[in-house]
């Protein structure tokens, strides 16, 4: 039996509970309420973020093709069928089933329509809804608007469908292309979800409340119990103590070995534990972090940026990631990314955060941006070398006959000094320098092999700075300190000489206006670490050729355009933005480097090591070969220009050999295959229309596989001298060639027999 105080005890306590939990239910019912509108809300924003996400994709995709048709690589039209393809194919699947990107050009021409394919490349600017609202007139607005993105309503008549119904597009434009993509949602299908959200929550809180009443009950028959249980509780509660106790000795455990920067801070930045990796990030002892603050270690420029993420973690209970510097104890900034989020502690707030060291992933992201830099340089090389070698292919055809008929008046106007033969040494020597620059413009587009030798600087620099002299104003002057000591370096004296020209002619019109000194020095370093003023040079002796001006000077960004093709800040006439472009593929093809200093207003300095050789140098004259007369043999003279062969078969007539010339190689071969034994020889260019002078070649060999051939050439990406003799060509040379070199080449081959 229970007692008369058990029994009122027992009755309130049961009052007690149903008033409980009619509260409860009360408050479940109207918390339910607000949880579904709330949900209504949010489900709504998420369709419509989805979409907005949906659209970044899809304009993602989209870019390579862009990047493409920025650089030029297709045309528009191209561009535009490329993004259409693409876009016709991005049908996705949200809640309702199936979806799609529709796309449409500025003045209201359908392009992409999956579901109605119909409409596409139709005028629909003048589309109203039932409304009256211009549905294209408004995607169009907004993809062109200030963002050049946004969310458009209207009414829409689905497919399929007897009616319009509200519907909520995204869309985003394409400037480039003149057109928009986008992608919507039709109203009723939220609605329809949130309706059926709304009918299982009101059947869950039913079902609860229904729950609630039966656990009423249930909790009256269990107070009966709970005295008795409340002993038993106490003692499980002591053993869950311990076992809390436990987990928190393993948990600082784990904090403490975590490799990741682990920190407990107070609302105002003040430190309240941190572990070891967050102390080594910083260089310092755990407990010189403890008596600083947040604040202290962190520089003045990212003060900012912590401000705003601190509104931020006070707004949403959380923080990052993002990135940031900390100062280091021994004074240099460490690159950080940082996570936060608020704890609390005794009804106190705190900042949890952890903190990673990015050090080594900024370094990596620099590499990266200055190995892109050195391809996209690269890829610059390599588009005005293929110009120059065409370039240089005919200019040695049109050098041919005025280097061979000028070399043919001095050899018969004889020894005697008359003001003719001045005038043709005048041409001669022309002729000879433009040869040189042919060589250089093959050496610049890699399609001919520089042949370097050993040289003493000194000498060309003073032979350069002759010339520089004469075409300088009086209010430029030259200042030079040239070390004679300074080693050799293996070089090509007509590039060196061009190097110096060209800075010395930029230098020139940097102090045009108000006139300065160029300074120009040679002296000899060594290096002794790579990297030297983050260059690729490698660690060893270098000449250093210093070129430096008091002009205008330049600032960074002209600094980095500077080396690329076609690039000049000179004014019209002054300059082609080559010389650099050369100067740069020069020094690069030696090994070497070329280093640049300026500021605006301060002047420039160009620094060119050279790698130095240290080995003993003597000048050497050299012996010029004479020319050596033919023996009477025949020779088959083939070129598809008639001036160029109407010269050399005058060339040869005059050596004394007997010429058949054909201006067609398959001419040439049918006269071959006539009468092979009638020629000693075969002389023919490698750039001829239908069969070329390799192929040629090949076909002479068939037919009489003894029968020397040479072969020349003004231009050739895929033809050497290695390769030539490779296929049994016997001699191999390059134009413009001059009756000196031809005549000794074809002794050579006919004296071999």
């Amino acid at each position: 039996m229970i007692s008369t105080e058990s029994s009122t005890l027992f009755k309130s306590a049961r009052t007690k509970v149903i008033s409980i939990g009619f509260i409860l239910g009360s408050a479940f019912i109207v918390l339910s309420v607000y949880l579904a509108h709330q949900h209504m809300e949010e489900t709504k924003n998420q369709r419509l973020d989805q979409l907005k996400q949906t659209v970044n994709i899809a304009r993602n995709a989209i870019e390579p093709i862009l990047v493409e048709y920025r650089s030029q690589d297709i045309s528009m039209e191209d561009t535009l069928e490329q993004v259409r393809d693409l876009v016709r194919r991005m049908v996705y699947h949200d809640h309702e089933g199936k979806n799609y990107i529709f796309m449409s050009a500025y003045d209201g021409i359908m392009l992409v329509q999956p579901f109605e394919p119909q409409k596409e490349m139709t005028d629909m600017w003048d589309l109203k809804d039932a409304r009256g609202t211009y549905i294209i007139r408004e995607l169009v607005k907004t993809a062109k608007s200030e963002k050049g993105r946004g969310y458009v309503s209207y009414y829409y008549q689905r497919p399929g469908q007897p009616a319009p119904e509200e519907k909520i597009s995204f869309v985003m434009g394409i400037p480039e292309l003149g057109c928009y993509i986008g992608t919507g949602q039709y109203m009723s299908d939220l609605r329809r979800s949130q309706l059926i959200y709304i009918g299982k929550t009101a059947g869950s809180v039913l079902i609860l409340l229904i729950l609630i009443f039966f656990q009423i009950r249930a909790s009256v028959k269990e107070i009966h119990r709970q005295n008795r249980m409340l002993h038993r509780e106490n003692e499980s509660l002591k053993l869950t103590e311990k076992a809390l106790q436990g987990s928190e000795a393993k948990y600082r455990e784990l904090v403490e070995q975590s490799p990741i920067g682990l920190a407990l801070t107070r609302m105002d930045g003040r430190f309240v534990s941190v572990n070891s990796a967050y102390a080594k990030i910083m260089g310092y002892s755990i407990d010189e972090i403890l008596d600083s603050t947040f604040w202290d270690l962190t520089p003045s420029k990212c003060v900012q940026k912590d401000r705003e993420q601190m509104e931020r973690i006070e707004l949403t209970g959380k923080y990052g990631p993002y990135e940031k510097e900390y100062f280091h104890k021994d004074g240099h900034l460490v690159p950080v990314r940082i996570n936060g989020m608020i704890v609390v502690r005794e009804d106190e707030r705190f900042i949890w955060s952890s903190v990673e060291d990015i050090t080594a992933l900024k370094n990596a992201e620099k590499e990266k941006e200055k190995l892109a830099e050195r391809l996209q340089q690269s890829y610059k090389m390599e588009a005005i070398g293929t110009l120059a070698g065409g370039i240089a292919h005919d200019f040695n055809n049109i050098l041919s006959p005025i280097l061979g008929y000028t070399e043919m008046l001095l050899g018969e106007i004889g020894k005697e000094n008359t003001p003719l033969k001045y005038r043709l040494n005048k041409i001669y020597t022309s002729s000879l320098r433009a040869k040189d620059l042919v060589n250089q413009i093959l050496t610049f587009s890699r399609q001919e092999k520089t042949e370097f030798k050993l040289l003493k600087v000194q000498t060309v620099i003073k032979e350069a700075l002759k010339l520089i002299r004469s075409t300088l104003p009086a209010t430029v002057d030259i200042e030079k300190d040239i070390e004679d000591d300074c080693s050799p370096v293996k070089a090509d004296p007509t590039q060196i000489h061009q190097i110096i020209m060209n800075l010395s002619t930029n230098a020139y019109h940097a102090m045009e206006n108000e006139g300065g000194v160029m300074k120009i020095s040679l002296r000899e370093i060594e290096i002794k670490e790579k990297g030297f003023e983050n260059s690729e040079l490698e660690p060893g002796c270098y000449a250093l050729l210093s070129i430096a001006d008091q002009g205008i000077g330049m600032d960074p960004d002209t600094i980095k355009k500077i080396f690329n093709p076609f690039f000049t800040t000179k004014g019209l006439g002054k300059g082609t933005g080559m010389g650099l472009s050369v100067v740069h593929g020069i020094v690069k093809n030696m090994k070497g480097e070329i280093l640049v200093k300026s500021e605006p207003g301060k002047g420039t300095e160009f620094n060119i090591f050279f790698p130095a050789e240290k080995v003993s140098l003597r000048e050497q004259d050299q012996m010029v070969p004479e020319m050596v007369p033919g023996k009477g043999e025949t020779i088959l003279l083939v070129d598809d220009e008639e001036y160029v062969i109407e010269m050399e078969e005058q060339i040869l007539e005059s050596l004394g050999y007997r010429v058949t010339s054909r201006v067609s190689s398959i001419e040439a071969l049918e006269a071959f295959r006539a009468n092979s034994g009638k020629f000693d020889l075969v002389i023919t260019d490698m750039a001829m229309p239908k069969l070329p002078g390799d192929k040629f070649a090949a076909e002479l060999l068939k037919i009489r596989p003894d029968i020397p051939i040479l072969l020349y050439t003004g231009y050739s990406e895929t033809m050497s001298e290695e390769k030539a003799a490779s296929y049994g060509i016997k001699g191999f040379l390059y134009k413009p060639v001059g009756i000196q070199d031809l005549s000794l080449k074809i002794r050579q081959i006919l004296d071999k027999g």
